[in-house]
């Protein structure tokens, strides 16, 4: 099977390790397909300022507001490509109002948007309780492998 690879390009201003965040996004990716029965193939994960994240927003779902992760998809004859963008201020802002640390959070958005891209949304409460159910679970997975 092909190498599918995953990048991190850090356009904010906050400094993470890397090395462990792209273990842990590979460990996601793998749990997913497995779970979900997909396969989600390269992954960009892309953290931004505010004001370039909420023009992407606009400009591909024309909603122009802040929001903390956006999801773009690119399918392939049987391989889901995926793209997750950040916003860096609104991470800050969910790591402090929830009591965790901005790493964490960082995990979390990563987690959220791997089920993005597995075809799970957050639309009504359903959804919501759902995903939330599952981030839950592969954040707890992630915890028992000593990645955090």
């Amino acid at each position: 099977m092909k190498d599918y690879p995953i990048e991190i390009f850090n356009e904010g201003s906050l400094k993470f390790e890397e090395g462990t965040i792209l273990q842990i996004a590979d460990f996601v990716r793998s749990s997913i397909n497995t779970d979900f029965e997909v396969f989600i193939g390269w992954l960009n994960i892309i953290i931004l300022k505010t004001d370039e994240h909420t023009l992407l927003n606009a400009r591909h779902l024309g909603h122009d507001y802040p929001t903390d992760i956006l999801t773009f998809e690119y399918d392939e004859e049987v391989v889901m490509n995926g793209e997750i963008y950040i916003n860096e201020e609104v991470m800050v802002e969910n790591a402090l109002e929830f009591g965790v640390e901005v790493d964490n959070e960082l995990v979390r958005l990563i987690v959220h948007g791997v089920l993005h891209l597995a075809g799970l949304d957050d639309h009504t409460v359903e959804e919501k309780n759902f995903m939330t159910r599952n981030e839950e679970k592969y954040l707890k997975l992630i915890g028992t492998k000593g990645f955090m």
